[in-house]
């Protein structure tokens, strides 16, 4: 592509700058909660994704895409807008979710979540940073192309999908995919900004929820004494002994937990991908009960005891060989312990995201941070563009676990994500435009 071409471009989006964020507010203005997320009133929430679906359209539209709304369920429709290529150029795919959190702590909130409050320098509210803000700026990129002129190789496959916030990806990117909206590699708008804004992400750990049920035998509190008669002390009386009088479940349960940390240890050295740092995959304990049956009262030793986890594991792993390694050492305390040995822990396994992963070196990984270099240029945080991985889930997956190599991109702070006062930084907002407008330029070609 010519440089003077490549000027106007990025010349086209400094100067849309005012409607980039007046179309971001308009967005933010939309309540898009998930309608499936825990404590929500569906039948008063759904409908908003596709009402910011049809937002995005109109967007999409003006880049001359070719675009059409659909949904698996009522009122939760995906959008995708394709702006075809001359021929002989790779294809792209500009991937971002209309779904939002809820912001049920609004009080805390310095200006209403919904309503979009816009200073010199940020634009305020639910959803500008997860992930509205990438979603805009993917628009008028390719906006940006067409009233320039630029006509691509390649296909420019814009999608805006649902219920990425509960994990619901058979509504939304993997819906999207099956429907024959695939590309030679794809570019997540999830916010990336880590140590600096416009991080490069091309992985995502893969994720398991796992939960055990430990049961105990309640008696009064003053009966603790009589608890280590075969169970949960020491754990080392005769098999024919005597049942204890009582059996703390807490006990039980921490004794698990203890195996359970011994491995999250073990993980440092024995779990690892170039990608994340050392550390990052970790077996954390995050929700804990235990009680006497009936009665959440200190003068009853607990009957039962619950532990929750949530695990994060590299994504070249098996999670079927995953969960093995931690049914083990579950089962390896459980051994040790008359009690629980004759009345094994139950372990449900609520929740598994897989992770998903780009080589550094992949060609779309190298394109999207030589174009993140470019985009920042004059920017507060130029240079080369950081590479790190997503901490948690995200729809990457769904792409590479479909062939297709896919790498994260986007304006506003990971630390933003769902948080009280979430806002996006108006330069970022633009620099990530231009970014995907190169990204595009260089990955599909230039007619």
């Amino acid at each position: 592509m010519r440089p003077d071409a490549t000027d106007r471009v990025l010349a086209r989006l400094d100067g849309m700058r005012e409607e980039m964020v007046a179309a971001l507010a308009e967005a933010v203005t939309v309540r898009s909660v998930n309608p499936t997320y825990p404590d929500q009133d569906y039948d008063e929430l759904v409908g908003g994704e596709t009402e910011v679906s049809r937002l995005l359209a109109r967007h999409y539209r003006q880049a001359g895409a070719e675009t059409e709304l659909f949904g698996e369920v009522p009122g939760r429709d995906n959008v995708v807008g394709v702006v075809r290529g001359s021929g002989g150029g790779r294809s792209l795919i500009f991937n971002g979710h209309v779904d939002v959190v809820p912001a049920d702590d609004a009080a805390h909130w310095t200006h209403d979540p919904f309503t979009a409050f816009v200073d010199e320098t940020h634009v305020w509210g639910r959803g500008t940073v997860d992930m509205k803000g990438g979603l805009v700026a993917q628009a008028f990129a390719a906006r940006a192309l067409a009233e320039t002129g630029t006509r691509l190789r390649g296909d420019l496959v814009l999608q805006g999908v649902v219920g990425e916030e509960n994990l619901e990806h058979h509504l939304g990117t993997s819906a999207v995919l099956g429907r024959g909206f695939t590309a030679d590699g794809a570019v997540i708008a999830e916010p990336t900004g880590a140590a600096r804004p416009l991080t490069v992400m091309p992985a995502t750990p893969g994720v398991l929820t796992m939960r055990i049920a430990v049961t105990g035998r309640s008696a009064h509190a003053s009966m603790r004494r009589r608890t280590r008669a075969g169970a949960v002390g020491s754990g080392q009386a005769a098999e024919g002994a005597a049942a204890p009088v009582a059996v703390c479940a807490v006990d039980a349960a921490l004794r698990i937990h203890d195996g359970l940390r011994r491995l999250e240890t073990e993980w440092l050295e024995s779990r690892s991908d170039p990608l994340f740092e050392k550390g990052q995959f970790t077996i954390g304990l995050n929700v804990f009960d235990g009680a006497a049956h009936g009665s959440r009262n200190v003068a009853f030793i607990p009957d039962r005891a619950t532990l929750e986890y949530a695990i994060f594991y590299p994504p070249a792993s098996d999670a079927a060989e995953i969960r093995s390694e931690i049914t083990r050492t579950v089962q390896d305390a459980v051994r040790d312990d008359p009690w629980m040995r004759a009345r094994p822990p139950r372990i449900d396994w609520p929740m598994h995201y897989p992770g998903g992963r780009t080589d550094a070196d992949h060609p779309l990984c190298r394109t999207v941070r030589t174009a993140r270099e470019r985009a920042s240029l004059g920017t507060s945080f130029a240079g080369p563009g950081d590479l790190l991985p997503f901490p948690s889930a995200t729809d990457l997956t769904w792409f590479t676990a479909a062939g297709i190599p896919a790498v994260g991109l986007g304006p506003g702070a990971l630390a933003m994500a769902h948080a009280v006062d979430e806002r996006c930084a108006i330069d970022e907002l633009v620099a990530a435009a231009k970014a995907y407008a190169m990204t595009a330029i260089d990955w599909c070609g230039v007619a």
